[in-house]
This record gives structure tokens, sequence and C-alpha cells, in this order.
């Protein structure tokens, strides 16, 4: 028996958010991605990476989630257009939020291929 995955949305289908989903499909494997939402269809395609690009508002479920994938100095409009149409819980992508899944990802990564990883911070002064 398979066991149910905890659906989200992630704002911005460029770049950063399908990063964000790289980032969060592989550290949360309970995680699935139903689709990438944005405000306007005229930069992006029908899919990206296999997903719907769908617009803000379009027969979304207001209950997922939505990770803000995007540049910060968009996270307010598409924030407000987001809890326009009624969705529940928005989590902005801050900088010390991509960090810290970028680093974990990179450790988790390195670390299932059977190599070890430090940062230079975890490194002990003259080893």
């Amino acid at each position: 028996m398979s066991e149910k995955k905890r659906k989200i949305y992630i704002a911005g289908a460029h770049s950063r958010g399908r990063t964000l989903r790289a980032y969060l499909e592989y550290l949360y494997p309970e995680i699935e991605v139903a689709a990438f939402l944005v405000d306007d269809m005229s930069e992006n395609t029908e899919t990206a990476d296999g997903l719907p690009v769908r617009l803000i508002g379009q027969g979304l479920h207001t209950e997922y989630p939505v990770y803000l994938g995007m540049r910060g100095a968009n996270q307010e409009k598409v924030t407000n257009e987001l809890l326009e149409v009624g969705m529940q819980e928005i989590i902005p992508v801050t900088v010390e939020l991509d960090r810290q899944l970028r680093n974990e990802y990179v450790r988790r990564y390195v670390q299932d291929r059977g190599r070890a990883f430090l940062m230079i911070d975890e490194l002990s002064v003259g080893e």
C-alpha cells in the first residue's frame, strides 16, 4: 500500500521554482508538487519539467500550501493574488530558506552517493 503524498504548489515556473521543486521533492519524499502557478502565461509554457503550469485562480485546491519560488521583489504581488483567490498557506522562500534547502540538498545528495560532505565552517582549523 503506497503512502499518500502531501501536495503543494510552487508559484513560479522558471529556474527558481524548478530548483525549489528539486530541493523539496528530494529532501521530503512525502511531498509532491501538483503544479507550478503563474500570474501570466505569456512567458510560460503549459508544462515545466513535466508538471502543469497553471494561472493563479484557475481551479486550484486552496488547501494546498504554496511556496513562492521567485525573486523576493515579486513575492508581495503574487502573495496578494494568491490571498485574493483563497489560498490558505503561502510560504515565502527567503534567501535564508533557499540557502538552507540548497545546503541540505547538496549534503544529502553527496552522502547518498557514499561520499563525505562537510561545509567549510564545519572544518576544524589545523586539520
